[in-house]
Order: structure tokens, then C-alpha cells, then sequence
């Protein structure tokens, strides 16, 4: 965890994907994308966003990889890129995007009591996400992230926004097994 932490660059707030390396865009997925799992790994109780226990402490700052991401990875000709001095591609503009979300959603994993320790495949479908509160100017009373320029939840494992994944998941659900 400790080596995963010091991949978010100061000031920055990008992360990188190696010790001694410049921050870049698409490991705001890559590296970004893998907190939700320590998240769920390290707290032994969660709950969706009804349910009292879901903590609103961050591993990492979702502050800063936003002002990453809207500051030096947006190109003017459209596009997302690895840093300021580099093109678009559409490599870059998918995991930005996905970093991105990520940032803007909290996610966690809704456990299903009673499994044995050998996981179900069906597990990967068992990742929640909700818009992540933001806190207001007063600090007292955190507010939904706003509508307007949010990007829609990424799947965690699988890169892909939410409707997709459970569109996926209800097309296999209906094929003949084997």
C-alpha cells in the first residue's frame, strides 16, 4: 500500500506507474483504479449508501488526481493524453476517462455471507458504485457530486461503464450453460 501511495505525485497529482517516472495519464486508471480493491480489502464491513458503515475516507486524493486530469491531460483538439506535452490517442483518452470516473465515484464490494473461500465467478458482479460526496465550501455538510461535467461509474474491474457490464452479465445469464 505504502508503494501504491507514493505513485500519486505532488503537486501534480497525477500518479505514475513506476518509482522515478513522470506522471501519466493512463495510470489514473492503473493505479487509480485499484484503490476501491484495497478499500475493500481493508475494511472488513461494508455497506452500500443506505447502510451505516461505508467510510468516507479517501486512500488517495481524488482532489488532486481531478485537477490532473482537467489540467494537463485534456487536449485542445479534443482528446485525452498522457501529459501536456504528448498527442491524444485513444489509448490515453479510455483510462484517463476511466481514472477519471473513478475519482468522481465512490465503489466498494457488497459481500454475500455464507460463500466458502473459493470465490464465485460471479463475483466481479458484486461491485457497487455511487457519485462520491464532495465537500462544500462550509466543509459541513458534503454534497453529492454535481451532474454537470460527471462521467457515468466505471466498473472497476473491467474498465467498462456499469450498463454494459450488467447488459454483459444478463446476455451470458441466458445462454445455455455447459
Amino acid at each position: 500500500m505504502s508503494w501504491l501511495s507514493a505513485r500519486q505525485h505532488a503537486p501534480e497529482g497525477g500518479f505514475a506507474g513506476r518509482t522515478n517516472k513522470l506522471v501519466d495519464g493512463c495510470y489514473s486508471f492503473w493505479v487509480g483504479g485499484c484503490w476501491p480493491f484495497l478499500q475493500a480489502a481493508a475494511s472488513e464491513v461494508q455497506a452500500g449508501p443506505e447502510g451505516a458503515r461505508l467510510s468516507n475516507v479517501s486512500l488517495y486524493s481524488h482532489e488532486g488526481l481531478t485537477r490532473y486530469i482537467l489540467a494537463c491531460c485534456q487536449s485542445e483538439e479534443g482528446g485525452l493524453r498522457d501529459k501536456p506535452s504528448k498527442y491524444p490517442d485513444a489509448y490515453h483518452s479510455c483510462y484517463v476517462l476511466a481514472g477519471l470516473s473513478s475519482a468522481q465515484h465512490r465503489t466498494w464490494y457488497e459481500k454475500e455471507e455464507g460463500l466458502g473461500s473459493i470465490p464465485a465467478l460471479t463475483d466481479a458482479f458484486r461491485w457497487i458504485s455511487s457519485p462520491r460526496p464532495v465537500e462544500t465550501a462550509s466543509q459541513a455538510e458534503p454534497e453529492m457530486a454535481k451532474s454537470e461535467g460527471a462521467l457515468v461509474p466505471i466498473h472497476p474491474i473491467f474498465a467498462i461503464p456499469w450498463p454494459a457490464v450488467e447488459t454483459t452479465a444478463s446476455w451470458f445469464d441466458m445462454q445455455e450453460k455447459f
